[in-house]
């Protein structure tokens, strides 16, 4: 809600400026065609996503609200064009997507609600490497996050880096994970047998497909894990991406839930499927 009432308050802005001084229409309207790739496609997805979480009594409120904070603070004429001039600045910069702060990280989230994958190939993405990483020493992979997914630590000892969608909230995660390979398995070849003994009871494995990261030969697999917790069962549906390189097993591997057990996530895996091979596609050995 809160990107919600950014991004209509600075459109409403934009209007003021470009009724109140004519003569800035054409920066005003330059401005407004430029957002509209990125915080254009936000404002229509958040309006979707909440017309979808919110009843109709409740969506109705919260735009009365907006509209009436946004009526409140737009009510006084600009007293400067210089100050208009100095908004229109702040809206290209903002535009850049530059920053790292909670607002613009939702708003790129929301910009690729309905692709995930179109994030990274607009370019809103930063890199992470292992290189120096207390939890995968002698390891350097450089792998490419998108912008709005957030860094946290993992609670497995082999899992060097986890990132969550929508600046942590969302139920999305890739994690990088390092395994030591034994002196025996140090020249494992990954196929849909080695894979098989790898993957634990509770995991059902649902295809195998053979792959090349940075020109090394590896294995897709896709795979279904049921979670026993305490009071309940949930499950998690896993790509994982896997090649060996220098005594090392290394995993990218992308994720949705915990889940209800008995929810179908065929069509939620098959949306993050291509952001989750762009990302695998886009791994690198920087050694």
């Amino acid at each position: 809600m809160e990107t919600y009432a950014f991004l209509k308050g600075q459109s409403a802005a934009l209007k003021k400026v470009g009724i109140q001084f004519p003569e800035l229409q054409n920066d005003v309207k330059a401005v407004a065609d430029s957002s509209q790739l990125v915080f254009g496609r936000a404002e229509k997805n958040i309006d979707q996503f909440l017309k979808y979480e919110l009843d109709n009594v409740e969506f109705t409120s919260m735009q009365r609200r907006i509209d009436s904070l946004l009526n409140e603070h737009l009510k006084h004429p600009i007293q400067k064009e210089e100050y208009a001039r100095n908004f229109l600045k702040k809206v290209r910069f903002e535009l850049l997507l530059s920053k790292a702060d909670d607002i613009q990280k939702s708003i790129i989230s929301f910009a690729y609600y309905d692709a995930p994958h179109q994030e990274v190939i607009d370019g809103h993405v930063v890199d992470f490497t292992t290189n120096r990483h207390p939890k995968a020493e002698k390891s350097a992979v450089k792998v490419i996050i998108p912008k709005s997914w957030r860094a946290e630590e993992a609670e497995m000892s082999e899992t060097v880096q986890q990132f969550t969608s929508h600046d942590g909230k969302g139920s999305e995660k890739i994690l990088i994970v390092v395994h030591d390979l034994t002196a025996e398995d140090k020249n494992i070849i990954l196929n849909k047998k080695t894979i098989s003994e790898m993957v634990s009871s509770h995991t059902n494995i649902i295809r195998t497909e053979t792959i090349t990261i940075d020109g090394l030969p590896g294995m897709m697999i896709e795979v279904e894990e049921i979670l026993n917790l305490s009071d309940t069962r949930k499950k998690i549906r896993m790509l994982q991406f896997m090649f060996a390189y220098n005594q090392k097993l290394y995993c990218l591997q992308g994720s949705i839930g915990p889940a209800d057990i008995n929810q179908n996530l065929d069509r939620h895996i098959k949306k993050y499927e291509p952001l989750f091979r762009l990302i695998a596609a886009g791994t690198q050995i920087v050694d």
